[in-house]
């Protein structure tokens, strides 16, 4: 019997007005469960593909579903974490208010938070270690512990897909490291789908099962020590040959 995947992305094309497709003809697919990491170059498309499977973009042609239906059906959640958001240090809203936004879709309009959204605003924090700054202003925290609320804010949605993208950028590499393994540790104990847009091909080959190489089209996928190892990554990101410094 087959299993519906996560994501299910085929001969997708996507141009911004009449400018040059970015997408053009993506094929791939993301397993339940799985942490699948998007790679690829700047303007390979990354970003544009995670708000395709947030419905806020409308392809020109292809297919994708997301747990078998349309990108954007509200009755299969997807938690988003965007690339750091700079905000000023005076920015007004607490840390458990930004959190208490990811519950919006399930309360609808005109209805109010109730005890029970606190709660899980409460547990969300607790689960990415920031419990102890729930009433800190956002603009306040440093950029991983910003990256870690808006995890949070993520997941007091419920989701069952969890998108990142860029997530780490700007960040420096022993916060990277503890970011990708908290959302590994998220991704087991709560048994949720990971896929990835991002340019840390060394920290997500520790954690990643799968690499989709993207650059307009896929280039290639498979477990990272085979992307890693491929051509077509040289290809791609344009690696200069050695370099003999004797």
């Amino acid at each position: 019997m087959s299993i519906t995947p996560a994501v299910l992305v085929r001969d997708l094309v996507f141009a911004y007005d009449r400018d040059e497709a970015v997408l053009r003809g993506a094929t791939f697919t993301v397993q339940v469960g799985s942490f699948t990491a998007l790679i690829g170059p700047n303007g390979a498309g990354k970003s544009t593909l995670l708000r395709v499977l947030l419905g806020l973009l409308r392809p020109g042609s292809g297919v994708v579903q997301v747990f078998g239906g349309p990108p954007g059906d509200r009755s299969r959640p997807i938690g988003y974490v965007p690339q750091r958001v700079r905000l000023p240090a005076g920015f007004p809203l607490s840390v458990a208010e930004v959190v208490l936004m990811g519950r919006y879709g399930k309360l609808g309009l005109m209805h109010s938070p109730k005890d029970a959204d606190r709660v899980h605003v409460a547990e969300a924090l607790v689960r990415v270690g920031m419990d102890g700054k729930a009433n800190r202003r956002f603009g306040e925290l440093s950029g991983g512990q910003q990256q870690r609320v808006l995890i949070a804010r993520a997941l007091v949605g419920e989701p069952l897909l969890l998108l990142l993208d860029e997530p780490t950028a700007g960040l420096d590499p022993a916060v990277r490291a503890r970011f990708y393994a908290l959302v590994c540790d998220l991704q087991n104990s709560h048994g949720l789908t990971v896929l990835c847009a991002s340019h840390d091909l060394e920290a997500l080959s520790e954690h990643a099962d799968r690499l989709v190489l993207l650059d307009g089209d896929v280039r290639t996928e498979g477990p990272p020590s085979v992307v890693l190892e491929s051509s077509a990554l040289a290809r791609c990101y344009e690696f200069p040959a050695p370099h003999d410094h004797t």
